[in-house]
């Protein structure tokens, strides 16, 4: 996997979640095997029809900082619906499936739409539906087999580190030893003194599912230095939801 991946997926979304931080009730945590932790994360992976959520982000960047509202529509396995705003006017709108991508912008008058093979080419990897879903949820977004990682304990939390070094990053997970969700997940490349560190925060249990509350995301290069932070509210479950997405007449399309 390929650093950029996670800047693209931070930036295109602009967000995603959350985990525990609540260190008095895992004082006593002891070391698991990587079997152990991986099984039991993929034990507490998203298992859910539908996710509601209103998102509030803020991206830093230099030194300027913006902030919007957003909301977030999910069927699992399906669909990604995400509607932005700024000062409760509607700026923005992208729709996610596993075989398509789309997005307009409103105060450009532009829209991209066709599938993951334009970001596929600019991260030099593939880039799929699962990837986008599991880090909205707080899941691990590649695949974790215990035979590719050691664990042992750091922070109170299990720290899955690859067996064999990639020539092109080095990615670390950080599970919460109580609801093995991803605590923190974090890229470094090989290439122009990149690091990716996203930290989750804040995991609420609704109905007996963790669920993300906030995300801090840091990402810089050589080149680039930003950061963004997201909360997640109003959090609803197996709510029978619709997707309407239509890009309005006149927009301009963005070529790949």
């Amino acid at each position: 996997m390929r650093t950029k991946i996670f800047y693209i997926l931070s930036a295109f979304i602009l967000f995603s979640c959350g985990a525990n931080r609540n260190l008095k009730d895992r004082a006593n945590v002891v070391e698991e095997s990587s079997k152990r932790v991986i099984k039991n994360h993929y034990k507490n992976t998203f298992d859910q029809e539908t996710l509601s959520a209103d998102l509030k982000i803020n991206f830093k960047k230099g030194g300027s900082s913006k902030s919007i509202s957003m909301s977030l529509k999910l069927q699992k396995d399906e669909t990604i619906l995400l509607n932005g705003s700024f000062f409760g006017f509607s700026i923005l709108k992208a729709l996610i499936t596993p075989d398509r991508v789309s997005y307009y912008i409103k105060p450009t008058k532009t829209y991209y739409d066709g599938d993951f093979s334009s970001l596929s080419k600019l991260l030099g990897t593939d880039v799929n539906y699962e990837m986008v879903q599991n880090l909205l949820l707080g899941d691990a977004i590649v695949k974790l087999n215990a035979t590719d990682y050691d664990s042992t304990l750091d922070q109170q939390a299990h720290l899955l580190t690859p067996k064999q070094p990639n020539e092109l990053a080095k990615i670390f997970f950080w599970v919460h030893p109580l609801n093995y969700k991803i605590e923190k997940q974090e890229v470094i490349s090989n290439e122009k003194n990149g690091f990716l560190t996203i930290n989750y925060e804040d995991f609420q249990n609704i109905n007996g599912t963790s669920i993300p509350g906030a995300i801090s995301i840091q990402a810089k290069n050589d080149k680039n230095n930003a950061s963004i932070h997201l909360d997640y509210k109003s959090i609803e479950l197996n709510k029978k939801l619709s997707f309407p997405y239509k890009i309005p007449s006149g927009y301009k399309r963005i070529e790949k």
